[in-house]
């Protein structure tokens, strides 16, 4: 899972360098922007890089989503005082309906 997210914001990030790179062009290497003449590709690029941001935020979503679920099942372990070495548990709010 960790990878799929490297590999998700590493294409983005080299995704949008060659957009930047064709649509602006670099004058210190003599790159010229290509937008002029190849508008298509560049269309393209522009919609594959809003469609890889929405695929991005909607991984990131799942992946909030999926940590929501489990950490709302763990309870916050106990706390061992040092005073006599006993542990108790913290209060918990009571619910609601019951």
């Amino acid at each position: 899972m960790q990878a799929s997210a490297y590999l998700l914001v590493t294409s983005a990030a080299a995704a949008a360098e060659v957009l930047q790179l064709a649509r602006r062009g670099d004058r210190d290497v003599s790159w010229g922007e290509a937008c002029s003449y190849f508008g298509r590709f560049c269309g393209r690029a522009t919609v594959s890089l809003a469609l890889h941001a929405a695929a991005l935020a909607c991984f990131v979503a799942l992946s909030l989503a999926s940590a929501y679920r489990v950490f709302s099942k763990c309870h916050p372990p106990g706390v061992v005082s040092a005073a006599d070495g006993s542990e108790f548990e913290p209060k918990h709010a009571p619910e609601q309906g019951k």
